[in-house]
């Protein structure tokens, strides 16, 4: 029996404050093996046969709900459809997006909107960590929201499951919900990628500086006071609080403002390692205060680095991606000896092994089908193709003979997008003449930003990338189920912002340390411990 009626009174009572509590909420898994519907997927697909264009004889038309994507909106004239690529995927499948898109910013809102609606659209983006239903899919099946796909996909989609099955084990977990449903469908990648962001440094002033690349927290701090001194950095570290905190794994502080486990368990730096919180932020605090870190570090809102102080020569280390620095900073700078390699992050001892950074998932975000989507069949056969051969080539570099040519078998690019003639960047010509990056539903081929980037720029994913990955990765898919979701949000909500305050409040010296230990003794009366068994729930599951 469907719950609308009491799934739409919570949803209104409670939207602020589960958008607000259940930020660090990542995909979807479950007990239930993935077999349950793929043990035998290329016999689903050999079963179901190729799909045959167009889908349908005459056009069919599809409500979709997508996030706003403001570089293409701008392009576009503020409708998908204007896209080349929605063009001429309508003419190869007969099927006609009526695409539902929020204002920017307003997504979260507006999606908890829609159950009140009364009628939901057909296909919805559905991302756990920001555009989700609060009680977990489950939850919005058996409310009547959301379709279960288990039965469906092996006749409607076969090319995903088989996609599915040559994923991680992890990725086949996160694909089934804890009661052994398939309701999303997730975007999943080609081939494995490496951490594709981490700090760099100014190589032109190391070099002249003669400083080697620094291993050390010691190295750090000689290279940040030699760049203030010799340049004149104002900020010869800069970087937004949530990166600064990685600084810490090289002192055994894993996700400060997180979790974390070892061998299985769940652990929180604040309770597992408290002296250890303590002796990394007893650095930062004496950084701050000599003036090597961004004096406005904890306001900082550019996340991949603030290209006004690096411009003008005020900051000698920063976070950001690998397709920036020559992109961005650089061409910003006015000084044609201007490099930046990528840093590992600092160690106490030389020699000493990362157990910790960013572990790339295998899958972005996901499709769920409204329980109200009257040609779900059609639907489902739409997004299939995008993980057949054809399709992902076509989703991933647009139309042959235009936008990509076959050169030794593999596509590259044309000027189109690489050279384009009404000067757009690549970034915003693939967001109008291919699948946009990061949108659900494709079998997603992330080496083609590779043509645009230099092989010395790539190779900085590799250093960032060196680190152990198994021994502090908390797997982002391990998910809470609609009762431990609730006691979480109460709990996590108001206590995750006064860990971050206090945090600051250290580093900047606005709360004297010697208050540390009260601090510590508040977070544990804040049912933290509580918050961790949750987690560790989430865990077992996942690991079964």
């Amino acid at each position: 029996m469907k719950k609308r009626g009491i799934a739409i009174l919570l949803s209104v009572i409670m939207t602020t404050s589960v958008i607000a509590g259940c930020g660090s909420q990542t995909s979807g898994t479950g007990e239930a093996s993935v077999s349950t519907t793929s043990s035998d997927t290329t016999a689903a697909v050999a079963e179901a046969g190729e799909l045959t264009l167009p889908l349908t004889d005459k056009t069919e038309t599809i409500t979709v709900w997508m996030t706003n994507d403001t570089t293409a909106m701008a392009k576009n004239g503020g409708d998908y459809n204007n896209n080349p690529y929605y063009k001429e995927l309508e003419a190869r499948t007969n099927v006609h997006i009526d695409w539902q898109v929020p204002a920017a910013q307003t997504e979260s809102e507006q999606f908890n909107l829609l159950f009140t609606s009364g009628e939901l659209p057909d296909v919805m983006y559905y991302s756990t960590g920001s555009v989700y239903y609060k009680d977990g899919l489950d939850a919005a099946v058996e409310d009547g929201y959301f379709l279960d796909l288990t039965d469906l996909l092996p006749k409607y989609a076969p090319h995903y499951l088989e996609a599915l099955k040559k994923s991680s084990e992890n990725v086949q977990k996160a694909a089934v919900t804890d009661d052994g449903r398939y309701v999303q469908i997730y975007s999943i990648l080609q081939t494995s990628q490496p951490s594709f962001f981490g700090y760099v440094v100014r190589q032109d002033w190391l070099d002249e500086c003669g400083l080697s690349t620094p291993e050390t927290f010691d190295d750090w701090e000689n290279m940040l006071k030699t760049f203030k001194e010799k340049y004149g950095a104002s900020a010869p570290l800069s970087t937004v609080p949530t990166f600064l905190w990685n600084l810490g794994y090289g002192m055994g502080v894993y996700n400060i403002t997180d979790f974390y486990q070892e061998d299985g368990k769940v652990k929180q730096a604040l309770l597992d390692e408290p002296e250890k919180v303590r002796d990394f932020l007893t650095l930062l605090n004496k950084w701050y205060n000599e003036g090597l870190l961004d004096p406005d570090f904890a306001s900082e809102t550019n996340f991949w680095g603030n290209s006004v102080l690096i411009s003008n020569n005020n900051t000698g280390v920063t976070c950001t991606m690998y397709t920036i620095p020559s992109a961005l900073f650089i061409p910003s700078m006015n000084n044609e000896n201007a490099s930046f390699t990528a840093l590992k992050s600092p160690v106490l001892n030389a020699g000493d092994t990362l157990k910790a950074g960013y572990v790339v998932p295998d899958t972005n975000a996901s499709w769920v089908i409204s329980a109200d989507c009257k040609n779900p069949e059609l639907v489902l056969k739409w997004i299939d193709y995008m993980y057949t051969e054809e399709g992902a080539l076509f989703g991933n570099y647009g139309k042959e003979g235009e936008t990509f040519n076959m050169v030794d078998g593999k596509p590259v690019f044309t000027d189109v997008i690489s050279n384009n003639a009404d000067g757009l960047s690549y970034d915003e010509a693939m967001r109008l003449y291919t699948y946009e990056p990061s949108w659900p539903g494709i079998y997603y081929d992330w080496e083609r930003e590779l043509q645009f980037v230099s092989e010395k720029d790539f190779q900085m994913c590799y250093v960032w990338d060196d680190f152990d990955h198994t021994a502090t990765y908390y797997p982002s898919y391990a998910s809470l189920n609609l009762e431990e979701t609730a006691e979480y949000s109460d709990i996590f909500s108001d206590l995750s912002t006064y860990i971050q305050e206090n945090l600051l409040s250290f580093v900047t010296g606005s709360k004297s340390l010697s208050e540390y230990d009260q601090f510590i003794e508040t977070v544990k009366s804040m049912n933290l411990e509580r918050v961790v068994e949750l987690k560790q729930a989430a865990l077992d599951r996942f690991n079964k």
